[in-house]
């Protein structure tokens, strides 16, 4: 006897037009329900106003139709005590309750279904451009094809959740491997009445600095990356106001193979913006950041100054023990 091939779902019924929620609950089916409900990731969308007649939920599962937030199912949130949204119950039915990476979309569905606040801001300009301004948008401008919807929304929830993996999986791992392998170390400096907690890590990833800066990537207030190209970026915690002024003119004096810290050299070379004599670093002051090429460097030279004397290089700039902007007034 022959071994039953498994239900091919082609189609998801919804009982209206795409919402915040049901588009959510379809992106987490088509991405990972495809081995529970097999061929879903294809499945086109449709929209019923009513069940047929003597129809059941099994039965049109056994046809390849999954019904979602429609019918009084199991993907049914209308019907469900205590309170819950349909990609709650998606993830639910997936057993995942622990994926990270959901937390953010399952928490904005929530937001835009029990309080029509997907987006928080009252601006108009950000109520418009925002995501279930978008969806309200798509709505009315496609009444008669509001299947084709999914089609436009699902890209910007894969590049959300790609990110959102990047930050609750992957980075998290790199970041140890580097710990482990001695791509980077932590460690604290006091500036003034500030405790700066502080990491250097050798990485290309662009998202790593604004991992290591967020609370789940530890709230270091000091990053200093450097890239494989040599090019080193140092990026700052913007709630912590760190001074880089002292920072930045040891920095400068370094490149430059210069011995001088008296104070007027120092102060000379703090000011921010790119200095002709040394062309390979810019004091950012609108992101508080010290920038030797930035992510993308082209043309700037990479810093002459080696890895593994930026611990001392950070250490003495952002103690300011060899010399003090504030004092210098």
């Amino acid at each position: 006897m022959g071994t039953l091939m498994p239900v091919e779902f082609k189609t998801i019924v919804l009982p209206t037009r795409p919402q915040p929620d049901t588009l959510v609950a379809i992106f987490i089916l088509k991405t990972y329900g495809i081995e529970k409900f097999h061929g879903i990731d294809k499945a086109v969308v449709a929209i019923w106003q009513e069940m047929p007649s003597g129809g059941t939920e099994e039965e049109l599962e056994k046809k390849g139709v999954l019904l979602l937030d429609f019918g009084s199912g199991k993907l049914d949130h209308h019907n469900k005590e205590p309170k819950t949204t349909a990609s709650n119950l998606v993830v639910e039915l997936l057993g995942l309750q622990n994926e990270a990476s959901l937390a953010k979309l399952l928490e904005y569905a929530k937001r835009d279904d029990f309080y029509g606040k997907g987006t928080m801001s009252a601006d108009p300009i950000d109520r418009a451009l925002g995501l279930s301004g978008l969806i309200a948008s798509l709505n009315k401008c496609m009444p008669s094809n509001p299947e084709q919807i999914p089609d436009y929304i699902i890209p910007l929830l894969w590049a959300h959740h790609q990110e959102e993996l990047r930050r609750t999986e992957e980075m998290p791992r790199e970041f140890e491997t580097a710990i482990k392998s001695g791509k980077a170390e932590v460690f604290n400096v006091k500036q003034r009445d500030k405790n700066l907690r502080v990491v250097i890590i050798s990485s290309d990833n662009a998202s790593l600095a604004g991992f290591l800066r967020s609370q789940i990537g530890g709230r270091h207030d000091v990053v200093a990356q450097q890239l494989s190209s040599g090019h080193t970026n140092i990026l700052t915690r913007p709630t912590k106001h760190v001074d880089l002024r002292s920072l930045i003119a040891i920095i400068r004096l370094t490149e430059l193979g210069m011995a001088e810290r008296d104070s007027q050299t120092m102060y000379n070379f703090s000011k921010t913006g790119k200095m002709e004599e040394v062309q390979e670093w810019y004091y950012d002051p609108a992101t508080n950041s010290l920038l030797n090429g930035g992510l993308n460097p082209k043309e700037t030279l990479a810093t002459k100054i080696p890895l593994t004397h930026f611990r001392k290089t950070l250490e003495d700039g952002l103690s300011e023990k060899l010399w003090n902007p504030i004092r210098h007034y």
